[in-house]
């Protein structure tokens, strides 16, 4: 049976109807933090968009005071929830346990250890992950530190990344963390010599 050219037409125009609707939620999704809200209903959760409203919630160069630290868990939460391998999600709540602690807890280095299994060279978020790492390292078991250190080898080979590496020498604050990375360098150095 073939559909007449009205029929045709109505097809294709419903289909672009959906298409663009589909379109408008997921933009306010991102944009709304996570889904849209109808009532009690929560329509295309997007990870993303726990993600942006996470940062977004963060980004005050303070320390972020304690309802907004819970409120963005809650958010990176719901971004694993939706997408498990978000690992910017995973480090935040990495982040969030050391900024309410002071220090790495045994679930933020949980957090940070599914960050390395999930992916073991982060291009965007490795220079961050790293620096994070080594500010803690005291507090790292030692195959996660084993993780840290593969990851700064394997981004020295990508030219743009030495200057980063390097640079965090002068930025960490913990000594046993920056005089690991500088070691590291150093033999990243003379392998590159032979």
């Amino acid at each position: 049976m073939k559909l007449s050219p009205p029929l045709k037409l109505a097809g294709m125009a419903a289909l672009g109807g959906v298409c663009l609707v589909s379109s408008l939620l997921a933009l306010a999704s991102i944009n709304s933090g996570g889904a849209v809200r109808v009532g009690g209903a929560h329509l295309l959760p997007l990870a993303a968009g726990y993600d942006r409203q996470a940062q977004t919630a963060l980004s005050p160069a303070a320390g972020p005071p304690p309802d907004v630290r819970r409120a963005a868990a809650e958010a990176s939460r719901s971004a694993i929830a939706e997408f498990p391998y978000d690992t910017g999600a995973w480090l935040r709540l990495a982040y969030l346990d050391h900024a309410e602690h002071g220090e790495l807890t045994p679930t933020g280095i949980a957090a940070l250890s599914r960050s390395y299994d999930l992916v073991a060279v982060d291009t965007d978020f490795g220079v961050w992950r790293i620096a994070f790492a080594l500010e803690n390292s005291q507090a790292l078991p030692q195959p996660l530190r084993a993780s840290v250190q593969q990851e700064a080898a394997a981004l020295w080979t990508v030219g743009r990344y030495r200057g980063q590496l390097r640079n965090l020498r002068t930025q960490l604050r913990n000594p046993a963390g920056r005089l690991s990375l500088m070691l590291w360098i150093n033999r990243l150095q003379a392998s590159d010599a032979k």
